[in-house]
């Protein structure tokens, strides 16, 4: 199902859940595939009884990771989205590490979740990984071969962790993301607060397309952000300490969803 009509409503809240390392990942994982779907339907539960309007899955456990996501990779996500999809009654979305345009599609099409993230959609993006090239030919092509065409794609434009090639205008890269490569809706996360508000008004300006916030939101700066994007997709202020992989804490989960349902 789109979630365009939920994200155009505003204060759509993303809760990210942060897959801890699968058995086949390179270095290994403690955590059979069976306890890594009971860690997440658990934590998703939490996500969806504290108020959040969707749960973001991301295979962060599996660094490094290469260019192409590995037939491992593509099956354990796409059997636990699935339980976690069936155990909630809101939108689930996935996005991975891997720089693949298609096998986030695959996994969502095989677990009826309802949209993917690609961080680097158009443009060349250059990381720590490497050179990364858009991918957005092959995951609106995939998208259409496999039929798949109820998954909504958020992209990011200029993530925070690279830095474009070239001098590319901000609002010229959201303009062809949305109108030549066909994103649903844009992601955007500058490095700072003031850095993501100049993202949002120059994006804005540029297209119609809704606009998620992609990081650095908390409790404490709802207030200030909320009414400036659509979207917002938030991660590590909602965990317990003890690790990447820890529960996400109720109580924080409460507070952020507090905070957006405010007027």
């Amino acid at each position: 199902m789109s979630i365009l009509s939920q994200l155009r409503e505003g204060c759509f809240t993303i809760g990210v859940l942060h897959v801890p390392p699968f058995p086949t990942s390179v270095l290994g994982g403690e955590r059979s595939l069976e306890e890594i779907v009971e860690h997440c339907v658990k934590n998703a539960r939490v996500l969806e009884e504290s108020g959040f309007s969707s749960v973001l899955l991301q295979n962060v456990g599996d660094e490094p990771v290469g260019r192409a996501a590995s037939p491992d990779t593509v099956a354990n996500m796409a059997v636990l989205a699935r339980e976690v999809k069936k155990a909630l009654s809101i939108p689930l979305g996935v996005t991975l590490l891997d720089h693949d345009g298609k096998a986030p599609i695959a996994i969502a099409k095989a677990a009826g979740a309802d949209y993917v993230r690609i961080k680097v959609f158009c443009g060349l993006m250059v990381k720590m990984t490497g050179m990364l090239e858009g991918l957005y030919y092959d995951a609106v092509r995939y998208r259409r071969e496999i039929g798949a065409g109820e998954v909504d794609i958020l992209a990011d434009v200029f993530d925070r962790e690279g830095y474009p090639l070239g001098d590319t205008d901000l609002g010229e890269m959201a303009r062809f993301a949305v109108q030549s490569c066909k994103a649903d809706g844009l992601i955007l996360t500058g490095k700072d607060q003031r850095g993501i508000e100049e993202m949002l008004e120059t994006a804005g300006r540029a297209t119609g397309a809704p606009l998620l916030i992609g990081g650095g939101v908390d409790a404490q700066n709802v207030g200030q952000l909320k009414g400036r994007a659509q979207g917002f997709i938030i991660g590590s202020c909602l965990k317990t300490p003890g690790g990447p992989y820890a529960d996400l804490s109720p109580r924080a989960c409460r507070e952020v969803a507090e905070a957006f349902a405010k007027q």
